[in-house]
């Protein structure tokens, strides 16, 4: 009985859920591999070293194909003209262009690092920065988009704090219009510690390699955080 409780209990159903998919085990191992990365540079630890390459080489394995899902979705938001906000639909068919050059990029990575395509100064260097370049496009993308969802989320919870005061109660529409830009503001800080992250790849920062790995930590859990709720 007490094995059926554990075994049934709905945690342990949203864990199976969340473990069965790709995406779960994908931002697991992000996590595994930023927390790798920061043993290795407090500790100056071979083993981390080790364990953070080898997460990476699976990321990438397991995002293989990926950029096929950003350019449906780009695809999609480019199609619908007619719906939600024209900045906001133009930043989501950028952000995912750039997303899937950034993924398409980071395969050639991964076949470099299989040996399946030969280590030269075009896939060592070039492509690796290219892919940086695009993760970069899309984020600043992103944070253009997290603002103005922000802004119209509050322009919302103006219009209807007014309505209420004089005419009838919306707070079913107030209180999702708060989550709505509770949501951005955080859509917004996730992006602006990724991009932080990136502007460090690109050498346009130059911070300890410990600071860098705490903030893919952090962008990991928030990833987590959102799958987790969505299992």
């Amino acid at each position: 009985m007490v094995c059926d409780t554990v075994v049934y209990h709905p945690s342990v159903s949203r864990l199976i859920r969340f473990l069965d998919s790709t995406a779960g085990r994908e931002k697991v191992l992000r996590l595994l591999q930023y927390l790798s990365r920061f043993l290795a540079f407090q500790q100056s630890s071979v083993l981390a070293k080790q364990l953070q390459a080898q997460f990476t080489v699976v990321r990438k394995i397991l995002r293989f194909l990926k950029p096929l899902n950003h350019l449906q979705a780009a695809s999609k938001f480019y199609d619908n003209k007619l719906s939600g906000d024209a900045l906001v639909r133009a930043c989501n068919v950028i952000k995912n262009l750039a997303y899937a050059g950034y993924l398409s990029f980071d395969q050639v990575n991964l076949l470099r690092m299989l040996r399946l395509v030969p280590v030269t100064g075009f896939t060592a260097k070039r492509v690796p920065l290219w892919s940086n370049w695009c993760w970069f496009v899309g984020l600043l993308t992103g944070l253009v988009m997290d603002a103005r969802k922000i802004q119209l989320a509050q322009q919302r919870i103006v219009a209807l704090a007014e309505e209420k005061s004089e005419k009838y109660e919306e707070d079913k529409l107030l209180a999702k219009s708060y989550q709505e830009r509770g949501a951005a503001v955080r859509r917004l800080l996730w992006d602006a510690i990724d991009t932080f992250i990136v502007l460090n790849n690109l050498n346009f920062l130059h911070n300890e390699d410990g600071h860098v790995a705490l903030a893919g930590v952090a962008t990991s859990l928030f990833g987590l955080q959102d799958l987790w709720n969505a299992a």
